[in-house]
């Protein structure tokens, strides 16, 4: 398998969970959800959000290459807003979006359990995953968040009235994780052209990571039909 084959099979995987295709995501696009819906889905969300500069550093602290432990450390970098004056962590450009929506700032929500078992699974990568697994996970999540993200601000903006503060995390992303996944793909692409047996384990990692990505999406949309 070429690396080209294998991000061919990789994309076609994740694709199978494409975000942008659950119901959830296709009513807000809609204009379907109310904002009680949208603050709920941000209160449970953030632990995501949250959480993400942990898997970086979970994962950057036991790597022994030394190019792809600073790729990663300068992605956590960037998540907690440390890169640049005057940025600022995306956790809180998250809770702007909450408040935006009539939330409060407050983080001590428990989550939908759907939320619980992604964050779980995505420590448990980052902790234990071989690197090539690791680096899918974190590609099946930011390679979807720019076309989301660009989505979301869209649908905030015309079905919701939103300011630019409370879009500013999405916006932000719609280029942010561009840079970001092609970063964990020239990695991994490094990785399955040395270790050609690397790409079954990075494939169905980059799968599961795109599969539990959908089912919390499930949670957040029982709850709210419940």
């Amino acid at each position: 398998m070429t690396t080209k084959e294998f991000f061919e099979e990789m994309d076609a995987r994740i694709a199978k969970y494409d975000l942008l295709c659950h119901p959830f995501y296709k009513a807000w696009a809609a204009g379907e959800l109310t904002r009680e819906d949208l603050r709920n889905y941000g209160k449970d969300y953030f632990h995501q959000v949250a959480e993400f500069p942990e898997y970086l550093q979970e994962f950057g602290a036991r790597v022994e290459d030394d190019q792809l432990r600073r790729a990663v450390l300068v992605n956590r970098e960037d998540e907690l807003g440390t890169d640049v004056d005057g940025s600022r962590p995306h956790a809180e450009l998250w809770l702007d979006f909450v408040e935006g929506m009539g939330g409060e700032r407050a983080t001590d929500r428990v989550p939908v359990k759907e939320i619980g078992e992604l964050t779980g699974w995505f420590h448990s990568v980052a902790r234990e995953g071989a690197p090539e697994e690791a680096l899918a996970a974190f590609y099946a999540y930011e390679s979807q968040v720019p076309r989301v993200s660009a989505e979301k601000a869209r649908g905030l903006r015309e079905m919701y009235g939103a300011d630019e503060k409370t879009c500013e995390y999405f916006t932000l992303h719609t280029t942010a994780d561009v840079y970001h996944s092609r970063i964990w793909k020239h990695q991994l692409g490094k990785i399955v052209e040395r270790n050609p047996q690397a790409a079954e384990k990075a494939l169905n990692a980059g799968e599961n990571a795109a599969k539990a990505l959908w089912k919390a999406l499930d949670g957040i949309e029982a709850a709210r039909a419940a």
